[in-house]
Order: structure tokens, then C-alpha cells, then sequence
């Protein structure tokens, strides 16, 4: 969760800086952090009922980077 937070601020603060942080202006807020931490509680209560040990990562990489805040850039430069 701390990891989510701090992903989510580098992303706000790069906003910041223009055309030098983001080619195309990206309105990424409050909702998509909470989309992430409410994909995180739902994992992680799939994996008690699956009785695993550890989190499927590549899943967490995928949706967090790709679909959650991945999914509105559409400059290839931005990725």
C-alpha cells in the first residue's frame, strides 16, 4: 500500500513539470489510487481464499502499470 501511495505521488508531481514530465497532460487523481488500493484488497483476499502464500506479482505489475494508470497514455513516449 505504501509502495501504491508513493507511485501515485511520483506520478502527481511529474505532472508538475509540463511537457519535460509528460508529453501529453494526464489527468490522473484521487480515483485511480483508490481503483489500485481497492484491486489490492480484493487480491489479497483472493489469495486467502486460494490459500496462497505470496501474491501473484506479474498480475499486480500488470494491473497496477498497465490497466489502472497505464491505460491512459496514449503517447508511446509517456510509457
Amino acid at each position: 500500500l505504501y509502495i501504491m501511495c508513493y507511485l501515485h505521488s511520483v506520478v502527481q508531481e511529474r505532472r508538475k513539470f509540463g511537457p519535460i514530465g509528460w508529453n501529453v497532460p494526464y489527468e490522473f487523481n484521487q480515483s485511480d489510487l483508490s481503483a489500485c488500493v481497492q484491486f489490492l484488497q480484493n487480491h489479497t483476499s483472493e489469495m486467502d481464499v486460494k490459500k496462497l502464500k505470496s501474491p501473484t506479482w506479474a498480475t499486480v505489475t500488470y494491473m497496477i502499470s498497465s490497466i489502472q494508470y497505464g491505460g491512459r497514455i496514449t503517447d508511446g513516449f509517456d510509457e
